[in-house]
């Protein structure tokens, strides 16, 4: 076993099977020490596959003193009291997105997490993938002059397991699992800005136990409007849209990609003249849990994440207070 912090990771559904598990397995940077689910069939295969340690029982993993960090998988209703748990047992706690789904828990949670000298990470993988750093220097550097508007949409189609998706309690609905993506994308292209939630809706199918899309009208103190467009249970979509004074960019599957996809970032100029850049492939998991490991030893990388992560639960929660509860 690697020489470096040792992980646990909680809650074994799809995602987590297929995208997290192999992406701390492959660095050096972090040690797969364990998983923990209450469904055993699963654990035992898992825990057999990749040579760890496994537990059914949550409280008896966070006993265990040789566990550093977990990283938290279970659905999103569940993100508030777990993730107490695991601060509460002295571990670094990383997790999926969004933390909470709701602003007080988040609260909380960084305030726990600072009492107790620990780290916390929130998931949002892509925010570690070349495709969004040129995102970014775009926005950031100017190139095309001050940005006007700035487009998000992302939408998925009906999944054949959507588990905890579909349950309000457990945090499902089309704007936590996918809206959550797009707030966190626009803030982080700007750091320094206000934001003010103009207009918002969530809308509610017929028959349906969940929203299934909303979208929200920002206005970034620097001057950019921002329009985010959400779904579930649609034709895919996962796209980027920026306008700025002198051009234009576009991307898709900013949020969501495979680890061998190349990306194409489409830029205009003034003249409508298009140019398209190739972005390498990078598998944006394992970036994520790199820079997890490194706010470990950095302690301002750390302070930093916990700002960011406050940060979207205040965007999130604006927006949802902000939002008209449509049914249709």
């Amino acid at each position: 076993m690697k020489n470096s912090p040792r992980l646990v990771v909680w809650g074994l559904g799809p995602h987590a099977i297929k995208n997290i598990l192999p992406a701390i397995n492959a660095l050096d940077t972090l040690s797969l020490y364990g998983i923990c689910s209450r469904t055993e069939l699963v654990v035992t295969d898992c825990a057999k596959r990749l040579e760890c340690k496994s537990w059914t029982n949550p409280v008896q993993m966070l006993e265990d003193p040789l566990v550093d960090v977990v990283y938290l998988a279970t659905p999103i209703g569940l993100h508030s009291t777990h993730g107490e748990m695991v601060l509460e047992a002295g571990k670094h706690l990383w997790c999926e997105k969004p933390l909470t789904c709701n602003l007080q828990d988040t609260e909380t949670l960084v305030d726990l997490a600072n009492k107790n000298n620990l780290s916390l990470g929130e998931g949002f993988m892509y925010l570690t993938h070349p495709q969004f750093a040129r995102v970014t220097r775009f926005v950031q550097q100017s190139e095309m002059g001050n940005v006007k508007s700035l487009n998000c949409r992302f939408g998925i189609p009906k999944l054949e397991t959507p588990g905890f998706r579909n349950d309000r309690s457990l945090g499902g609905g089309a704007f936590w699992d996918v809206g959550s993506y797009m707030a966190s994308a626009v803030l982080a292209l700007y750091p320094d800005q206000k934001v003010h939630v103009q207009y918002a809706e969530k809308l509610t199918g017929s028959n349906q136990a969940v929203d299934n899309e909303g979208r929200a009208l920002l206005r970034f103190s620097g001057g950019t409007t921002v329009f985010l467009d959400w779904f579930i249970n649609i034709g895919y979509r996962n796209e980027i849209d920026i306008w700025a004074e002198q051009g234009s960019l576009y991307t898709e599957k900013i949020f969501s990609k495979a680890a061998d996809h190349t990306p194409i970032v489409k830029i205009r100029n003034l003249q409508g003249v298009e140019v398209i850049e190739n972005i390498e492939s990078f598998d944006h998991f394992k970036g994520m849990f790199r820079r997890f490991s490194e706010m470990l030893i950095d302690i301002k990388l750390s302070s930093q994440e916990k700002d960011n992560i406050l940060r979207r639960a205040r965007l999130l929660d604006a927006i949802e207070k902000k939002a008209q509860q449509l049914n249709f």
